[in-house]
């Protein structure tokens, strides 16, 4: 991302990922992989809330949302162990002094 603030983080989010580059998976293939993961994730994201609601009939509804977020926290941590090879592909001094502050708080929008 550019430097130029939130707004132009905002501006940079709307723009379409340019295709990786992989020599074992052919462009077609990962078009026709993104489409299914995009798919997945948008079923997945219509159904936390009837999921939710109908948890939350059965239990306090703050704890039905915090077993929800909790799940899929661990579900994320897994992913991002796998993803990243336990953090070591992460240049973390670089991020910390490149990132701006408020890249670090994207969570709590998602949380409330």
């Amino acid at each position: 991302m550019a430097k130029g603030g939130f707004v132009q983080a905002l501006k940079d989010a709307v723009v379409i990922e340019k295709p990786r580059i992989n020599a074992q998976v052919t462009f077609d293939k990962k078009l026709i992989m993104d489409i299914f993961l995009l798919m997945v994730g948008g079923t997945c994201t219509g159904l936390q809330g009837a999921v939710n609601g109908a948890m939350s009939i059965h239990v306090n509804g703050g704890f039905s949302a915090w077993l929800s977020f909790a799940f899929g926290s661990v579900l994320l941590f897994i992913f991002f162990m796998i993803d990243t090879r336990g953090g070591k592909t992460i240049n973390w001094k670089n991020s910390l002094k490149t990132a701006p502050w408020w890249s670090w708080f994207g969570g709590i929008p998602g949380a409330a």
